[in-house]
Protein backbone atom coordinates (compact mmCIF):
# COMPACT_ATOMS: atom_id res chain seq x y z
CA UNK A 1 0.00 0.00 0.00
CA UNK A 2 1.10 3.67 -1.11
CA UNK A 3 1.09 5.55 1.70
CA UNK A 4 0.48 9.66 1.63
CA UNK A 5 1.07 11.64 5.20
CA UNK A 6 -1.16 14.92 5.14
CA UNK A 7 1.17 17.72 5.89
CA UNK A 8 -2.11 19.77 7.61
CA UNK A 9 -1.95 17.66 10.42
CA UNK A 10 1.75 17.61 10.83
CA UNK A 11 3.47 20.37 13.98
CA UNK A 12 4.55 22.86 11.32
CA UNK A 13 7.27 24.10 14.00
CA UNK A 14 8.90 20.69 13.99
CA UNK A 15 7.71 20.39 9.76
CA UNK A 16 11.60 18.77 8.88
CA UNK A 17 11.68 16.82 12.19
CA UNK A 18 8.23 15.10 10.78
CA UNK A 19 9.07 14.72 7.45
CA UNK A 20 12.30 12.67 8.45
CA UNK A 21 10.23 10.62 10.49
CA UNK A 22 7.75 10.11 7.42
CA UNK A 23 10.96 8.99 5.24
CA UNK A 24 12.25 6.64 7.48
CA UNK A 25 9.03 4.55 7.46
CA UNK A 26 9.01 4.43 3.89
CA UNK A 27 6.36 7.11 2.85
CA UNK A 28 5.47 6.84 -1.14
CA UNK A 29 4.44 10.97 -1.54
CA UNK A 30 3.04 13.96 0.51
CA UNK A 31 -0.38 14.94 0.14
CA UNK A 32 -0.70 18.96 0.87
CA UNK A 33 -4.32 20.41 0.82
CA UNK A 34 -4.82 23.78 -0.35
CA UNK A 35 -7.74 25.47 0.34
CA UNK A 36 -8.84 28.85 -0.13
CA UNK A 37 -12.04 29.78 1.88
CA UNK A 38 -14.43 29.29 -1.05
CA UNK A 39 -14.77 26.37 -2.15
CA UNK A 40 -14.20 24.63 1.20
CA UNK A 41 -14.99 26.87 4.73
CA UNK A 42 -11.26 26.89 5.53
CA UNK A 43 -8.36 28.57 4.20
CA UNK A 44 -5.40 26.90 4.38
CA UNK A 45 -1.49 26.78 2.93
CA UNK A 46 -0.26 27.91 -0.09
CA UNK A 47 2.55 27.38 -2.56
CA UNK A 48 5.19 28.93 -0.11
CA UNK A 49 4.23 26.07 2.48
CA UNK A 50 4.89 23.76 -0.30
CA UNK A 51 7.81 25.47 -1.49
CA UNK A 52 8.91 24.42 2.79
CA UNK A 53 7.92 20.81 2.55
CA UNK A 54 10.33 20.50 -1.27
CA UNK A 55 13.19 21.82 0.88
CA UNK A 56 13.23 18.72 3.13
CA UNK A 57 12.23 15.89 0.41
CA UNK A 58 12.78 14.70 -2.73
CA UNK A 59 9.69 12.27 -2.36
CA UNK A 60 6.26 13.47 -4.71
CA UNK A 61 4.32 16.15 -3.44
CA UNK A 62 0.44 16.06 -4.55
CA UNK A 63 -1.69 19.25 -4.42
CA UNK A 64 -4.81 18.97 -3.47
CA UNK A 65 -6.28 22.06 -4.76
CA UNK A 66 -9.55 22.86 -3.16
CA UNK A 67 -9.93 26.49 -4.68
CA UNK A 68 -12.62 28.00 -6.95
CA UNK A 69 -10.26 28.74 -9.74
CA UNK A 70 -7.60 25.54 -10.21
CA UNK A 71 -7.15 27.06 -13.81
CA UNK A 72 -5.80 30.15 -12.81
CA UNK A 73 -3.63 29.31 -9.85
CA UNK A 74 -2.04 25.58 -10.86
CA UNK A 75 1.12 27.62 -12.26
CA UNK A 76 2.45 28.81 -8.74
CA UNK A 77 2.23 25.49 -6.99
CA UNK A 78 4.12 23.23 -9.93
CA UNK A 79 6.45 26.37 -9.69
CA UNK A 80 6.98 25.59 -5.77
CA UNK A 81 7.73 22.12 -6.16
CA UNK A 82 4.47 19.86 -6.77
CA UNK A 83 4.33 17.10 -8.83
CA UNK A 84 0.49 16.02 -8.92
CA UNK A 85 -2.25 18.66 -8.92
CA UNK A 86 -5.23 16.97 -7.78
CA UNK A 87 -8.01 18.89 -9.06
CA UNK A 88 -12.39 18.49 -8.48
CA UNK A 89 -14.47 17.32 -10.60
CA UNK A 90 -17.20 19.94 -9.35
CA UNK A 91 -14.71 22.87 -10.15
CA UNK A 92 -16.35 24.64 -12.90
CA UNK A 93 -13.22 24.30 -15.43
CA UNK A 94 -12.56 23.43 -19.11
CA UNK A 95 -10.51 19.89 -17.69
CA UNK A 96 -9.56 19.13 -21.10
CA UNK A 97 -7.47 22.59 -21.49
CA UNK A 98 -6.59 22.34 -17.31
CA UNK A 99 -4.95 18.82 -17.98
CA UNK A 100 -3.39 19.64 -21.20
CA UNK A 101 -1.97 23.13 -19.34
CA UNK A 102 -0.49 21.39 -16.29
CA UNK A 103 0.82 18.26 -18.19
CA UNK A 104 2.63 20.61 -20.41
CA UNK A 105 4.05 22.50 -17.58
CA UNK A 106 5.51 19.50 -16.70
CA UNK A 107 3.03 17.95 -14.09
CA UNK A 108 0.56 15.54 -13.67
CA UNK A 109 -2.74 16.16 -13.34
CA UNK A 110 -5.84 14.05 -10.83
CA UNK A 111 -8.96 14.21 -10.49
CA UNK A 112 -11.03 14.07 -6.68
CA UNK A 113 -14.89 13.29 -6.51
CA UNK A 114 -16.53 14.57 -3.01
CA UNK A 115 -18.68 12.23 -0.98
CA UNK A 116 -21.61 13.40 -2.57
CA UNK A 117 -20.47 13.83 -6.09
CA UNK A 118 -21.04 10.33 -8.43
CA UNK A 119 -18.42 8.61 -9.46
CA UNK A 120 -19.55 9.12 -12.39
CA UNK A 121 -19.16 12.53 -12.74
CA UNK A 122 -14.91 11.78 -12.75
CA UNK A 123 -15.17 8.93 -15.65
CA UNK A 124 -14.27 11.20 -18.74
CA UNK A 125 -11.24 12.13 -17.14
CA UNK A 126 -9.52 9.14 -15.61
CA UNK A 127 -8.26 8.83 -19.03
CA UNK A 128 -6.03 11.46 -18.89
CA UNK A 129 -5.61 11.28 -14.97
CA UNK A 130 -2.72 9.61 -12.74
CA UNK A 131 -5.02 9.53 -9.94
CA UNK A 132 -8.49 9.55 -8.96
CA UNK A 133 -8.64 10.75 -5.31
CA UNK A 134 -11.93 9.54 -4.05
CA UNK A 135 -12.92 11.96 -0.35
CA UNK A 136 -14.32 9.64 2.12
CA UNK A 137 -15.22 12.60 4.27
CA UNK A 138 -16.85 16.45 3.43
CA UNK A 139 -13.37 18.42 2.75
CA UNK A 140 -12.07 21.11 4.59
CA UNK A 141 -11.48 19.79 7.86
CA UNK A 142 -8.88 17.38 9.83
CA UNK A 143 -10.33 14.54 11.79
CA UNK A 144 -13.88 14.14 10.18
CA UNK A 145 -15.45 10.37 10.77
CA UNK A 146 -15.22 8.39 7.64
CA UNK A 147 -17.98 7.94 5.58
CA UNK A 148 -18.90 4.05 5.23
CA UNK A 149 -20.73 4.64 1.57
CA UNK A 150 -17.07 5.39 0.36
CA UNK A 151 -16.27 1.31 0.19
CA UNK A 152 -19.02 0.72 -2.49
CA UNK A 153 -17.00 3.78 -4.36
CA UNK A 154 -14.27 2.49 -4.39
CA UNK A 155 -15.10 -0.55 -5.50
CA UNK A 156 -16.59 0.44 -8.73
CA UNK A 157 -13.84 2.65 -9.21
CA UNK A 158 -11.52 -0.13 -9.37
CA UNK A 159 -13.86 -2.38 -11.29
CA UNK A 160 -14.18 0.17 -14.18
CA UNK A 161 -10.14 0.98 -14.62
CA UNK A 162 -9.61 -2.55 -14.91
CA UNK A 163 -12.43 -3.13 -16.85
CA UNK A 164 -11.27 -0.10 -19.02
CA UNK A 165 -7.39 -1.26 -18.75
CA UNK A 166 -6.65 2.48 -17.12
CA UNK A 167 -3.45 3.55 -15.47
CA UNK A 168 -4.84 5.72 -12.76
CA UNK A 169 -4.59 4.64 -8.92
CA UNK A 170 -7.24 5.22 -6.55
CA UNK A 171 -6.32 7.40 -3.27
CA UNK A 172 -8.89 7.32 -0.52
CA UNK A 173 -8.61 10.67 1.84
CA UNK A 174 -10.40 11.25 5.30
CA UNK A 175 -10.87 9.74 8.54
CA UNK A 176 -8.04 7.30 7.40
CA UNK A 177 -6.91 5.04 10.57
CA UNK A 178 -5.89 1.31 10.75
CA UNK A 179 -9.74 0.06 10.74
CA UNK A 180 -10.97 2.26 7.74
CA UNK A 181 -7.68 2.09 5.35
CA UNK A 182 -8.10 -1.71 5.76
CA UNK A 183 -11.66 -1.35 4.33
CA UNK A 184 -10.12 0.77 1.37
CA UNK A 185 -7.66 -1.76 0.73
CA UNK A 186 -10.03 -4.77 0.62
CA UNK A 187 -11.97 -2.54 -1.80
CA UNK A 188 -9.19 -1.57 -4.09
CA UNK A 189 -7.16 1.46 -3.23
CA UNK A 190 -3.76 2.39 -4.16
CA UNK A 191 -2.98 5.29 -2.13
CA UNK A 192 -4.08 6.36 1.68
CA UNK A 193 -3.92 9.69 2.54
CA UNK A 194 -4.17 10.49 6.63
CA UNK A 195 -3.50 12.80 8.70
CA UNK A 196 -4.33 13.26 12.72
CA UNK A 197 -4.32 9.61 12.72
CA UNK A 198 -0.50 9.64 11.56
CA UNK A 199 0.60 13.01 13.14
CA UNK A 200 -1.46 12.59 16.92
CA UNK A 201 1.00 9.03 17.34
CA UNK A 202 3.90 7.36 16.65
CA UNK A 203 4.70 8.50 13.00
CA UNK A 204 7.03 5.38 11.60
CA UNK A 205 4.93 2.71 13.46
CA UNK A 206 1.17 4.09 12.26
CA UNK A 207 2.90 4.82 8.66
CA UNK A 208 4.33 1.20 9.05
CA UNK A 209 0.85 -0.44 10.01
CA UNK A 210 -1.18 1.75 6.73
CA UNK A 211 1.79 0.73 4.14
CA UNK A 212 0.66 -3.31 5.17
CA UNK A 213 -2.90 -2.77 4.73
CA UNK A 214 -3.65 -4.96 1.38
CA UNK A 215 -1.06 -7.59 1.52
Amino acid sequence: MKVSPSIISAKLEHLATEILQCESAGVDSYHLDVMDGHFVPNLTMGPDLVKAVRRNTKKKLEAHLMIDRPDKYYGPFLDAGADTLLVHAECLVDFKKLHTDITSAGGDFGIVVNPETPLEHAIPYLEDARILLIMSVHPGFSGQKFIPATIDKIRRAKNYITEKKLKVEIEVDGGINDETGSLCAEAGADILVSASYIFSGNIAERIGILKEMGR
